[in-house]
């Protein structure tokens, strides 16, 4: 007799030049101990080799390799979304990792929770290194269960002082959700996940953290969405991004802590914009004092550059740390 038929989980893969890493990425799906899955790649107008080598993967008849013109990361979703027919979606960058059991251990905890979202933690490694040699993070502070939603982003935001992030991958969402959220938007060029993340949990009854671990490649010269944060079109996308996402908490909390991790993620952001744009530093400040709270000030280098921001201030510890990097940037090449 056959067991019950699991839900079908879509792994949603937007990628663009990732010839060299989308092997690693679909082997990672494939390699899955759930096995009920549908496996989309959206070629989003690749000029390498990359849907060639996605379609090697056509043996196995859950990986389906679509193309389109190049449109971007969040269209590339977006079509994936409207394809697939999931019970659950996976959303997973070309150039990062699921970890065997992510899955496995994600439906398990939501079948029973309808309405909830699940996350894990994520690895971080740069790439070249090997990912599983890398030390295990403790998430705990921010990551747990919760039927809160908005005290879950008020101090993932740094309502309690300290900040942190769920990387796109570690989510696993119902279909229900995404469905009532919308699709991502394709205008933001920075923290799109953010913006999407801040909807589907606000709009969730819940959050449950499992076990299993989802891996997240990062490159030295930032050639990831990470490393494009100092354009200033990009600056500027970041902060649409953070008042649309700050504004749905808002609608659903007002307090110190959400003014302060509000005000936090400002200062964050204003000191990404310094000293290359100081009109959008200045922009982004006035912003703050609205908040009416003490964002947490974040480490911004090593002992010298922390001596400078304590005797100086911040602007003059970033003004130094910027020119450094970018006189060591200009040797490297």
């Amino acid at each position: 007799m056959s067991g019950p038929i699991q839900p079908l989980v879509s792994v949603i893969i937007p990628a663009y030049n990732s010839q060299d890493k989308i092997r690693e990425t679909i082997n990672s799906c494939i390699r899955q101990t759930y096995s009920n899955l549908e496996i989309l790649v959206i070629d989003d107008g690749s000029n390498d080799n990359t849907v060639d080598v996605a379609r090697k993967f056509s043996d196995d008849k859950r990986v389906k390799v679509i193309t389109q013109k190049n449109s971007g990361a969040c269209a590339a979703r977006n079509h994936g979304i409207r394809l697939s027919k999931g019970d659950y979606i996976q959303f997973l960058d070309a150039d990062d990792i699921l970890g065997e059991n992510k899955i496995k251990y994600q439906v398990k905890a939501l079948e029973p929770k309808p309405g909830y979202m699940a996350m894990c933690s994520t690895v971080h490694f740069f790439d070249g290194q090997d990912p599983y040699e890398q030390p295990l993070p403790d998430e705990s502070f921010f990551l747990y269960d919760t039927d809160k939603p908005a005290n879950f982003l008020t101090r993932l935001w740094g309502g309690d002082g300290k900040t942190s992030m769920v990387q796109t991958s570690a989510w696993l969402t119902p279909r229900r959700i995404v469905e009532m959220i919308g699709p991502w938007d394709e205008t933001i060029l920075l923290d799109q996940d953010g913006e999407y993340f801040a909807r589907a949990v606000l709009s969730s009854k819940g959050l449950v953290f499992t076990k299993g671990l989802n891996y997240y490649r990062k490159y030295i010269y930032g050639k990831n969405v990470a490393g494009q944060s100092y354009k200033r079109k990009n600056l500027e996308s970041a902060l649409y991004s953070l008042e649309k996402k700050t504004g749905y908490l808002l609608e659903r909390k007002d307090d110190k802590r959400v003014r302060k991790a509000i005000a936090t993620q400002l200062l964050d952001l204003a000191i990404n914009t310094y000293p290359q744009y100081p009109g959008l530093t200045r922009k982004i400040q006035s912003r703050i004092k609205v908040q009416g709270q003490k964002p947490r000030m974040p480490v911004l280098g090593g002992k010298e550059i922390e001596f400078i921001k304590k005797c100086l201030g911040w602007k003059a510890a970033k003004f130094v740390s910027y020119h450094y990097h970018k006189k060591l940037i200009h040797r490297k090449k």
